[in-house]
């Protein structure tokens, strides 16, 4: 471990998070500004391309035009488009550079523009790092990576699978010195031997501070199976494998710790001392899962939910520590929303107009390329930040 790239590189993400929380500050106090600002240069700028010609971007001149010009889309309506931008071809969704590929749902794809991928990036990791530094759990360890970062880079330079995997590794110079699992392991095992270099990485270091999983029970699992599995895996870190060096003092304190541990019970303060924060990137609900993983932290261990996001675009992100609402952001894209009760899209709200306590429908426009896109997902509005709604996900 590089202590001094370490501490250089969580710096560098503090920076990072002050500067996306600022600008979260600004927007969330008159969001339908930041909402009409991005419409209106969305369109200006993608005039040209296919696209935007197809559907008259020159003669929308303001937001009535857009929602008139601009029919309601499902996944089906981009299928021709997006095998296009597949191959390379530029300015056919969007006139901004495709950087990424998102794959989902079995055969589905969706391009990501490199706009897009840096706001994923800042409202997904950057404000997570934010309230993880003002908390002072931001510190000189490593960082347990659990995102399955199975991405493959294309002959064209974009890479293509998962976002959250390719914003995990989007800065180059840290993605070999911070992380605890090495990046390039993922993909190149079967799931058993995945598990067990997971498990042997996050157990044979000491000094990790902060956890990033894209799913609560990612690190579920990781726990589970190191008290399965430990007597091996500290025998490993004893001897020494193909993977770590040999450390009989880390070895010991481990057997110090498992020996005396019942299953289910609190370990990751016992086994990670500096440890105190875990970012959670995807949260439908917190199920009894949830309710395990916590009996595992202790109350040494917060965690910051760092919003409701897809491939189809990064929806909401977080503002405070241990709380699974989460803002919406006026400037990642713009949102419609129909009424949770209506079975027609014909009256859909804008952002101002939804009301605490209810339930609603999304449809997006992003950056990527999507336009008065039907996500077919439902949020509850709970409260507000500032004049800007905060939700959790309805899956009632």
């Amino acid at each position: 471990m590089d202590e001094k790239i370490i501490k250089i590189v969580n710096e560098t993400r503090w920076a990072d998070g002050q500067e996306v929380r600022s600008r979260l500050e600004d927007i969330t106090y008159n969001p339908m500004r930041s909402q009409e600002e991005f419409v209106m240069r969305l369109v200006r700028e993608n005039a040209k391309t296919l696209f935007g010609r197809d559907h008259r971007f020159e003669g929308i001149h303001n937001m009535a035009d857009f929602r008139c010009y601009l029919p309601l889309t499902t996944y089906d309506d981009y299928s021709a488009y997006i095998e296009r931008v597949a191959k390379g071809e530029r300015n056919v969704l969007t006139a901004y550079l495709t950087e990424h590929i998102s794959t989902f749902d079995g055969q589905k794809q969706l391009p990501q523009s490199r706009w897009s991928v840096q706001t994923s990036y800042d409202y997904s990791f950057c404000a997570g790092f934010y309230l993880a530094g003002n908390y002072g759990y931001l510190t000189e360890g490593m960082t347990l990576n659990l995102v399955d970062n199975n991405v493959e880079r294309l002959s064209s330079g974009m890479t293509i699978g998962n976002l959250l995997g390719r914003l995990l590794v989007k800065r180059d110079f840290d993605s070999k010195q911070i992380y605890a699992i090495p990046v390039d392991i993922a993909g190149k095992q079967d799931q058993a031997d995945y598990s067990y270099l997971q498990a042997l990485y996050a157990l044979s270091q000491k000094d990790i501070s902060l956890a990033i999983c894209e799913h609560y029970d990612y690190m579920v699992e990781l726990l589970r199976y190191i008290e399965k599995n430990w007597p091996k895996l500290t025998e490993d870190i004893e001897n020494g494998t193909a993977c770590i060096p040999q450390n009989p003092e880390r070895a010991n304190a481990i057997r110090e710790i498992m020996e005396d541990h019942h299953i289910g019970t609190q370990m990751v303060h016992q086994l990670w001392p500096a440890l105190r924060c875990i970012m959670v990137c995807d949260v439908d609900c917190l199920s009894a899962s949830f309710e395990l993983l916590r009996t595992y932290c202790g109350s040494n261990v917060h965690f910051i939910f760092t919003g409701i996001s897809s491939p189809e675009g990064t929806f909401s992100t977080t503002v405070n520590l241990d709380d699974p609402q989460t803002v919406l952001i006026p400037d990642s894209l713009f949102y419609e929303f129909k009424p949770k009760e209506s079975t027609s899209y014909n009256q859909l709200l804008t952002l101002d107009q939804l009301e605490i306590g209810q339930s609603y429908e999304l449809v997006i426009t992003t950056m990527a390329g999507l336009y008065r896109y039907k996500t077919h997902k439902h949020f509850l509005v709970v409260g507000r930040y500032h004049d800007t709604p905060t939700v959790i996900i309805d899956n009632g």
